[in-house]
């Protein structure tokens, strides 16, 4: 996975950018082609509050999530939560989808024999 992180009014420290990697990181299990998948991260600040924005732009789908927290790991931690939870529900929608399809080939295979 690539990650393209960057800062809206903060500098992105790099234990800011080994959390951040780390983190999505644990996403790439879901992901069939994990190599190819670019992840934009943006961090921003407003007053006090640290908002972590994260789009992962799939073939299929886009998944997006934005956090604001008081804390930049509580709100990076929400965030790939958010992440992980989409692409549970979408992950399980293809495979339904693509088990679905066979049988209706298996079926049609077996009826031309």
């Amino acid at each position: 996975m690539e990650f393209i992180i960057r800062g809206d009014k903060i500098k992105v420290t790099d234990s800011m950018k080994n959390y951040i990697e780390e983190k999505l990181g644990k996403l790439e299990k879901y992901l069939k082609d994990g190599d190819s998948v670019r992840a934009n991260v943006v961090v921003k600040v407003r007053n006090k509050t640290q908002i972590v924005e994260i789009t992962i732009p799939l073939k299929t789908i886009i998944l997006r999530s934005e956090e604001s927290q008081d804390d930049f790991y509580k709100a990076v931690d929400k965030t790939i939560d958010k992440l992980e939870r989409q692409l549970r529900k979408n992950k399980t929608r293809l495979s339904k989808h693509n088990k679905s399809n066979k049988e209706f080939m298996i079926i049609d295979e077996e009826e031309s024999i």
